[in-house]
Order: C-alpha cells, then sequence, then structure tokens
C-alpha cells in the first residue's frame, strides 16, 4: 500500500532518514521498520558510462528543443540515417 505525507509530516519523515539505512519507528507503542527502496535503474544508469553519456545527451537534446516524435525516427531508421 502506497501512502502519501506532505508537509511537516514529510518533513518529519524525511528527518529519518539521512544514511538510507533501515529505520525502526516507535509510533504509539508499536515497531516499525522502514526500509528505503532501492533504485537499480539509477544504479545500472551510474554503472554505466555509454548509458549515463546517451541521457545526458538526450537531456541536452530536450532542453535545447530537438526533439524527434517516434515516426520520425522509424523514418531514419528505415532510410538508413540511424
Amino acid at each position: 500500500m502506497l501512502k502519501k505525507l506532505e508537509g511537516d509530516h514529510a518533513e518529519l519523515f524525511k528527518t529519518w532518514f539521512h544514511s538510507k539505512k533501515d529505520t525502526i519507528v516507535d509510533i504509539e507503542g508499536k515497531h516499525y521498520l522502514i526500509k528505503p527502496l532501492e533504485n537499480v535503474v539509477q544504479e545500472e544508469i551510474e554503472s554505466d558510462h555509454e548509458l549515463k553519456t546517451l541521457i545526458l545527451q538526450a537531456k541536452k537534446d530536450i532542453s535545447s528543443g530537438r526533439v524527434y516524435s517516434t515516426d520520425d525516427i522509424i523514418d531514419a531508421i528505415e532510410k538508413g540515417n540511424l
């Protein structure tokens, strides 16, 4: 189940997580284990230099307005331009 915290509640919750370690929270005498989720995709990007370079280039292209539709890319592939 996913619950969303906002405002002061979210800020308080964030103070418990500075080291990305498991945290036990005591709420009214009951203990809860909070485990941060691992971002496998981000870890893969960080460990693969070529993939990281491609993503950075894509971000630069998007920010400079160079974007292409799927049809544009398919056409370029079919014409042998890519």
